[in-house]
């Protein structure tokens, strides 16, 4: 294998680092693959022993810790006023098999992650319905220790081919860009939210994973990617079941489940792909379908129906570079959500739309700042439930968010935010929230 930085490796990157290193950067790179003197740049970790990381890298072996916290306040409107927090520690070992064992041009990752906190989307903003629809925090969710990907990665064709099995994260490879966790509100990051809604959980996430197997095919020109996989439905164990409890908290069940299984496809367009000077951009579109049973949202009995699909439309575009092979400039990005199976996913429509600058001040070259709005529409079907059941119908929820993080270097950054959340729960009975908070990131 050579040294040279392939996309999926920048992803994998990006999936245990999270917020700490700017997504604009990891954009540019994907789009201009170089080599790096150190794998492990001072500025970049807070441990910043290079000649030991890259020591070990060169015997085949790497390894990654990072810290996320992010603390937020309900101070305006919502049910309540307060504040909690939520973290993330991550941990990331990754194994070159080609230098280990032989094993021509294959890595394995294996990720993991433990969680804390509480949610102020349950607790503060809408409890009455058990938290608002686009939670403010992205990392509430599975706070416990999880064993995440175990994944097997081999590149061939001039690493235009990437085969993937074992483990995996489906929001890691599908529905997927670096832009969106510029953002804390999980309408946004990681990915959107809608694909997550159907009940058994399937279309897994991070920290859960879950056994499956990808190909992804650059062509010769790299102007177009295709990609598709197949998930075991059943990550959680539920059998199909929407009352059943998880049986897979701690990411430790192996056991091949009984629901299904998720296909799931991508096609990708890369506009300037390789250019230092022109402005690069990459378009999506994609759609899976589960065969397994899940909640017929319009029923108060927990009755289950066969089959759920939903497909999306994304894009992520830079604006404006201030100079030639320069990071800093301006990246636009937004994106669709849509469902096939109206019965099955209570929010059928979803939209986001957004800004990130790289560099916005001159004397803060690293430095990201960024503007989004996102809203999703609850389906007729959520309400025919909701109404037999004497409860206020669903309409929709939108949610306005604007932030700056400071990449202080040596691995740590802080990232004031303000969020704004409009019809929280979607029903109108509820005011209008306004949250302030920060992610603090460490990448040891």
């Amino acid at each position: 294998m050579t040294n040279r930085i392939t996309s999926q490796m920048i992803q994998d990157e990006c999936n245990w680092i999270g917020p700490g290193l700017p997504a604009t950067a990891i954009l540019l790179a994907l789009t201009a693959p170089g080599v790096l003197a150190s794998d492990y740049p001072s500025s970049d970790y807070l441990l910043s022993d290079s000649e030991t990381r890259d020591a070990w890298k060169g015997h085949g072996v790497s390894f990654g810790l990072g810290y996320t916290s992010e603390p937020m306040f309900n101070i305006v409107g919502g049910e309540k006023l307060g504040g909690t927090y939520a973290d993330n520690i991550a941990l990331e070992f990754g194994f070159d098999l080609e230098r280990i064992l032989g094993i021509p041009a294959t890595n394995l990752v294996i990720k993991g992650s433990k969680r804390d906190g509480t949610s102020v989307s349950e607790r503060f903003v809408a409890p009455s319905e058990g938290g608002n629809q686009f939670t403010v925090q992205e990392l509430y969710g599975g706070q416990n220790v999880k064993l995440v990907d175990v994944r097997f990665n081999t590149l061939l064709l001039d690493e235009r081919l990437m085969l993937s099995y074992g483990r995996l994260t489906a929001n890691s490879d599908f529905l997927s860009s670096p832009l969106n966790c510029q953002f804390i509100n999980n309408s946004y990051c990681g990915n959107p939210k809608p694909v997550f809604l159907q009940n058994p959980f399937t279309f897994t996430s991070y920290p859960l994973a879950t056994w499956g197997a990808l190909a992804r095919y650059d062509t010769p020109s790299r102007v177009w990617t295709l990609q598709a996989a197949v998930y075991d439905g059943d990550p959680t164990g539920k059998g199909g079941d929407p009352a059943s409890p998880d049986h897979n908290q701690h990411g430790t069940s192996w056991g091949v489940g009984n629901n299904g299984v998720t296909m799931v496809g991508e096609l990708h367009y890369h506009v300037n792909r390789d250019s230092d000077t022109a402005l690069p951009g990459t378009y999506k579109v994609g759609g899976y379908y589960m065969t397994g049973d899940f909640l017929d949202v319009a029923s108060t009995d927990n009755s289950t129906t066969t089959g759920s699909a939903m497909g999306w439309v994304m894009a992520d575009q830079m604006l404006y570079r201030e100079k030639p092979g320069a990071d800093r400039g301006l990246w636009g990005f937004g994106s669709l959500v849509f469902s096939f199976t109206n019965d099955t996913n209570p929010m059928p429509w979803y939209v986001s739309a957004g800004l990130v600058y790289e560099g916005l001040f001159e004397a803060r070259p690293r430095d990201t700042t960024g503007v989004a709005i996102s809203s999703g529409w609850f389906g007729d079907e959520v309400n025919v439930a909701r109404t037999a059941e004497g409860l206020p119908e669903k309409d929709y929820e939108a949610v306005i968010e604007l932030n700056h993080q400071f990449v202080l270097g040596r691995g740590i950054s802080i990232q004031p935010d303000i969020q704004y959340i409009i019809r929280p729960a979607g029903t109108g009975d509820i005011d209008n929230a306004f949250l302030i908070g920060a992610r603090v990131s460490v990448n040891f």
